[in-house]
C-alpha cells in the first residue's frame, strides 16, 4: 500500500516520520503542504498511484473535495487541545480560536471545561482567514489560536499565533485507520497534464494578463516564478498597470533580487497588462551581500514571533511609541542592544504604515562595500539604484554605526537630491549622538534619519515579560520540532529571570530551543535550564579563561580582549567598562 502523508507544518512531518519507522506493511512518503499547496501535492500523488492520503485540519478537508482516493484526517486530540490551553490559561489578553468546523467544536468543549475565556470563529475557506483576522485585530484580540494558515497570517499582521499541533497519538491513530481500509480502494486512472511552452527562450519571466485577471500568456520562467508569487501581489501589480500605465517594484526569488516592471499593451482594441520579472545581468543586484527584500503577508516567516507585547513599563512605552510612529510617514531611528529585536520592530512598523503593501528592503550596513552602495543608490544619470525601485515602500538600515564616512556621504547626497524616496527606518546598537559629536557620523545625515527616535530596553530589564515570552517560544518550538511541552516550572522561570542575557532575545530563544530539544517532561524543569545556561555563564568556557603564564602585558591584553568580546566588540562600552578612553583601547588592540 502506498500512502502520502501531507503535513501542513514541519513539526508534524517529524512526528509522522517517527511513527512511520514502526510501520513495515505500508510504503509512506511525507511532504509538507498547507491548504492549497497540500491539495496540489495530493492531486499529484493521486496520479502517481498513491492509495491513501493522510493529512490534517483544513488541509485534509480541502483535499477530500479534490481527490477520489481515501483521505484520512489526523485529528487534534483532547490532549493536543489541553496542551495549548495550558499554555494560555493564565494569559489575560483577548484570545480567539479561528479554524475549520472540525476543530472548533472540540476546542470549545475543552475551553468550557477548563473555564478558559476564549472566543471562536469558524472559517470555510482559506480566503476567509485574512479578512477575519483583520476584523479581530480591530477588536483588540492579541492571541490567535488556529491551524497553520491562520497562524501564518496572524503573525504577519503582528498578532501572536499559537498553532494547534497534533501529537504522536493522533498520528498513530490515523495510520491504524489507513491500514484497515488499505484493501478497499484502488488508485484511479492517472490524469494527463497539458504542457505549456510560451516564450520559453527568454531568461526573464513574462506574463500577459487581461482586465479580468486571466493570465493569457506566461513563459517557462514565469511558470516557475508564478508558484511563489502570491495572488495578492500579482493582482496589485496588475491593478497599478491598468490604473497608471506602469508599475515598478522589487521581489526576492530563490535568494536573488528581481526587478518587476509592468506596462500596458493594446491589441485588437483591448487593453492588457504585461509583467516582466527579471534579473538584470548587467548589474550586481543579485550578488549584493546584506540585502533582503520582504513583502509583508508573503515573505514573513511562519512562527516568526511577535514579542512586542509586554507588561514591563519601559517596553510598553516603546510599543506605544512604535505604533504611533508607524502611522507617521517620517524616518525613524531605533536604538537597542544586540538581539533586542530591532529588525522585527522595523518590520512591524512597516506593516502598520500606509506603505505596507509595498516591500520592506533590509540593508545590513556592516556588509556593504562602496561598490554595493553604488548599486543601491545609483551612480550615474543612466542608472537608478535599487532603493529607487522601492520608492513607495520602506528601507531598513541596520547597524548604521558600521557605515563608513564615504558611504555616509553617498547616502546623504542621495537623500538630499532624491525625488520620491522610501521611508527609512534606521537602527544602531548604541546611541549615535556621541559619534556625531566626535565627527564620526555626519550631523546632517543624522538629522534626516532621526526625526523620530525609539529605544528598545534590554531583556534583563524586562523580568515581568519572561513568562509570556517563554510560552510563546515553547509554542514555536513545539511547532518546529513536533514536541509537546505545555509550560515551564516556576523555579526554572526564576533562573531565566536572573540571567544577564548579553545577547537578549536571541540568546533567550536559543536557550529555550536547546532545552525543548532535550526536555523529558511536559514542563521545563530548573535543571534543564541550568544545564543549557552553562555555556553562557561568565568564565564557564575554558577558551575564555585568562592565562597567568604570560607577561603582564599579555595578561592585560587578554583581559581587554575578554571584555571586548563580552561587550559584543563595542569599543565605547569596552572603554567605559575598563575605565580607559577609546584611543587607548584602539592602540592596545592594534598593538597585540
Amino acid at each position: 500500500m502506498k500512502v502520502m502523508a501531507i503535513a501542513p507544518y514541519y513539526g508534524l512531518k517529524e512526528v509522522i516520520q517517527s511513527v512511520v519507522k514502526e510501520l513495515k506493511e505500508i510504503d509512506v512518503k511525507v511532504e509538507i503542504g498547507n491548504l492549497e499547496e497540500g491539495v496540489k501535492i495530493a492531486k499529484e500523488a493521486e496520479t502517481d498511484g498513491v492509495d491513501i492520503i493522510i493529512s490534517r485540519g483544513g488541509t485534509a478537508e480541502l483535499i477530500q473535495k479534490e481527490v477520489k482516493i481515501p483521505v484520512i484526517e489526523i485529528e487534534v486530540s483532547a490532549y493536543d487541545l489541553l496542551r495549548i490551553f495550558t499554555l494560555i490559561k493564565d494569559n489575560t489578553e483577548k484570545k480567539v480560536i479561528v479554524g475549520f468546523e472540525n476543530v472548533i467544536e472540540s476546542a470549545m468543549t475543552i475551553s468550557n471545561l477548563l473555564e478558559i475565556e476564549v472566543s471562536a470563529f469558524t472559517i470555510g475557506h482559506e480566503a476567509d482567514v485574512v479578512p477575519k483576522l483583520i476584523e479581530l485585530q480591530k477588536e483588540d484580540y492579541q492571541i490567535i489560536i488556529g491551524d497553520t494558515i491562520t497562524v501564518r497570517n496572524a503573525e504577519a499582521l503582528g498578532l501572536n499565533g499559537l498553532l494547534l499541533t497534533s501529537g504522536r497519538e493522533s498520528v498513530m491513530k490515523a495510520f491504524e485507520e489507513a491500514i484497515k481500509i488499505s484493501q478497499i480502494y484502488a488508485p484511479l486512472t492517472n490524469k494527463q497534464f497539458i504542457p505549456k511552452a510560451i516564450l520559453d527562450k527568454y531568461e526573464k519571466a513574462i506574463m500577459v494578463v487581461d482586465k479580468d485577471k486571466h493570465i493569457l500568456y506566461r513563459n517557462k520562467v514565469a511558470t516557475f516564478i508564478y508558484k511563489d508569487i502570491q495572488n495578492r501581489d500579482l493582482e496589485k501589480w496588475i491593478n497599478e498597470v491598468f490604473a497608471n500605465g506602469s508599475t515598478r517594484t522589487l521581489m526576492e526569488y530563490q535568494g536573488k533580487l528581481w526587478v518587476v516592471n509592468g506596462y500596458s499593451l493594446s491589441f485588437n482594441k483591448k487593453e492588457y497588462a504585461c509583467l516582466e520579472i527579471a534579473i538584470d545581468t548587467n548589474k550586481k543586484e543579485k550578488s549584493i551581500k546584506g540585502l533582503q527584500v520582504i513583502t509583508p503577508l508573503h515573505d514573513a516567516p511562519l512562527q516568526s514571533m511577535n514579542w512586542f507585547q509586554a507588561k514591563n513599563d519601559l517596553m510598553q512605552d516603546t510599543i506605544t511609541k512604535a505604533k504611533a510612529f508607524s502611522l507617521q510617514d517620517e524616518n525613524i531611528w531605533v536604538y537597542g542592544e544586540v538581539g533586542t529585536g530591532k529588525e522585527r520592530l522595523a518590520y512591524l512598523m512597516h506593516l502598520g504604515s500606509e506603505r505596507s503593501s509595498n516591500p520592506l528592503t533590509i540593508i545590513d550596513c556592516e556588509l556593504m562595500g562602496s561598490d554595493d552602495w553604488y548599486e543601491l543608490l545609483g551612480h550615474d544619470q543612466d542608472y537608478e539604484g535599487i532603493i529607487s525601485h522601492n520608492a513607495k515602500g520602506t528601507v531598513y538600515l541596520k547597524k548604521i554605526e558600521k557605515l563608513s564616512q564615504t558611504n555616509q556621504k553617498g547616502l546623504l547626497q542621495y537623500l538630499e537630491h532624491a525625488g520620491a524616496s522610501p521611508r527609512i527606518i534606521t537602527s544602531s546598537r548604541e546611541q549615535i549622538k556621541p559619534k556625531v559629536d566626535r565627527g564620526e557620523f555626519l550631523y546632517d545625515l543624522y538629522l534626516i534619519l532621526s526625526p523620530l527616535k525609539l529605544m528598545i530596553p534590554p531583556l534583563r530589564e524586562r523580568k515581568e515579560d519572561f513568562e509570556g515570552l517563554v510560552k510563546l517560544f515553547i509554542n514555536k518550538f513545539n511547532y518546529d520540532y513536533g514536541k509537546e511541552l505545555a509550560g515551564i516550572r516556576p523555579e526554572a522561570l526564576e533562573v531565566l529571570q536572573n540571567h544577564k542575557w548579553s545577547r537578549n532575545m536571541d540568546e533567550l530563544m536559543q536557550v529555550i530551543k536547546e532545552v525543548i530539544l532535550v526536555a523529558e517532561g511536559p514542563f521545563i524543569k530548573q535543571e534543564e535550564i541550568e544545564n543549557a545556561l552553562v555555556k553562557y555563564q561568565s568564565g564557564s568556557n575554558l577558551d575564555h579563561l585568562i592565562s597567568l603564564n604570560g607577561t603582564l602585558k599579555d595578561m592585560e591584553l587578554a583581559i581587554i580582549k575578554r571584555v571586548f568580546e563580552e561587550e559584543n566588540q563595542n569599543h565605547s562600552q569596552t572603554a567605559k567598562r575598563l575605565g580607559i578612553n577609546r584611543s587607548t583601547l584602539w592602540r592596545k588592540l592594534k598593538d597585540e
